[in-house]
């Protein structure tokens, strides 16, 4: 899963700030929300796509599977036996690890949205330190 590692260390750079670059960090906040949420809606229609590649896919081959059967098979039953086929085993892994990355980008858009509220509190602190 090389493109759910990647995202992990990028999340990493993006919510990581310290004194010197809180000021930074509150300016770009906006634009990190809206990158992240970009990759949210690519990845949920990306596995839009491969559901229906995969139902086209199982429709396939249940078709090829009834015509070159040596005996009379039903549609659910071919179905069935199709759902082991490589082609949509690849579909299945790929929709899996699609969905996980939506997961991530979700709680990510979580933290990113409490993160305005945390970067407050940290500023009224320092404000307090400074009295």
């Amino acid at each position: 899963m090389p493109k759910l590692e990647q995202y992990i260390e990028e999340i990493n750079s993006d919510i990581v700030f310290d004194d010197f670059s809180i000021k930074d960090t509150q300016m770009k906040l906006p634009a990190i929300k809206h990158k992240w949420v970009g990759r949210l809606i690519t990845h949920k229609k990306i596995i839009n796509t491969l559901k229906s590649q995969k139902a086209d896919t199982i429709s396939k081959l249940t078709s090829k599977l009834k015509e070159t059967s040596a005996y009379k098979v039903s549609t659910p039953a071919a179905e069935k036996a199709c759902l082991s086929h490589e082609d949509v085993q690849a579909i299945t892994n790929d929709i899996n690890e699609n969905m996980l990355i939506v997961e991530l980008l979700e709680k990510t858009e979580r933290v990113l949205s409490s993160m305005t509220y945390d970067i407050k509190n940290i500023v009224e602190l320092m404000k307090l330190e400074t009295l």
